[in-house]
């Protein structure tokens, strides 16, 4: 399987831009390379008095779920790694009156990588187009 935080560090040193949709599909492209079939997840990320629109990967076969864009965020902001936090596909009822952060880029970027696949990887920030 993939070191999620050592992926996640070699795109801080190749300085790779981009958004959370840039790196789960960077993430997905290496998965298929190593013969494990992989989508994007869009869904809510949810810590103590908080939720978010977020986006992470999930394996295929084995159901894991990589969360590449924390393990990015963590190695800008070590302090993370301590937030207890859970990622849903749906806001629970319990929830609903909480207001939630929107990602109106990544929403946008999510559905272009899921509708058209070529289109996206052509508008990617180079250092994104061009990490291996």
């Amino acid at each position: 399987m993939v070191d999620i935080r050592r992926f996640a560090m070699r795109m801080k040193l190749y300085k790779v831009g981009g958004s959370p949709v840039h790196h789960c599909a960077l993430l997905c492209k290496h998965l298929a390379v190593v013969g494990i079939t992989s989508t994007i997840v869009k869904g809510y990320c949810v810590t103590p008095g908080e939720i978010c629109e977020h986006y992470w990967v999930r394996t295929r076969d084995e159901g894991l779920d990589l969360d590449v864009a924390f393990e990015m965020a963590c190695l800008y902001t070590p302090d993370l790694k301590e937030i207890n936090k859970m990622l849903l596909e749906q806001v629970p009822e319990e929830l609903k009156n909480v207001e939630i952060i929107k990602a109106e880029d990544s929403a946008r970027l999510y559905e272009l990588y899921m509708t058209d696949p070529k289109t996206f990887w052509e508008e990617s920030p180079i250092t994104v187009r061009s990490f291996h």
